[in-house]
């Protein structure tokens, strides 16, 4: 059961830079240069459908199945469904870090999951998610290469 419950704090985490980040621009700035980017500190929002295309637990795949789930983000919230069970998951993203950092907990899950908690980081290019997690206290990933703690990628559903 905690590894669902990790596998579901992972994903909730990804979740989280689905989409792109907005950026307020003053006409001026606009008139200079019409290209938007994202804007480092600003703190993304998500909403939408995701599909997990790969993840890893410490250096080993996951499951094939947790690919079936489905993963349904808010602004603030990821609700994960499949392998028979169902997690929600509540989030808060530091953007001015690099990677930017993510802080989950189990709201609501199977019995004993509920105020699971772990720290990672998330990265968005595109339609890909990426996200690495830990579940020991105070510890955070530095990369998503899965060989200590997660790493999952997810793809936005168009």
């Amino acid at each position: 059961m905690k590894t669902i419950a990790a596998f579901a704090l992972g994903l909730g985490m990804m979740a989280f830079l689905g989409l792109p980040i907005a950026r307020t621009q003053d006409k001026k700035d606009e008139k200079k240069d019409e290209k938007k980017t994202e804007a480092k500190g600003d703190a993304p929002k998500l909403e939408g459908k995701y599909t997990l295309v790969s993840g890893k637990k410490n250096d080993k795949p996951i499951d094939e199945d947790a690919k079936k789930g489905t993963y349904t983000f808010t602004a603030d919230k990821v609700t994960i469904e499949g392998m028979g069970v169902k997690f929600v998951m509540g989030y808060k993203v530091d953007a001015k870090t690099d990677p930017v950092n993510i802080d989950m907990e189990i709201l609501e899950g199977p019995e004993g999951t509920k105020g699971s908690k772990a720290q990672g980081i998330v990265e968005m290019k595109g339609d890909t998610l990426k996200l690495a997690y830990m579940m020991e206290k105070d510890k955070r990933p530095k990369t998503f290469d899965g060989k200590e703690g997660f790493s999952f990628e997810l793809k936005k559903a168009k």
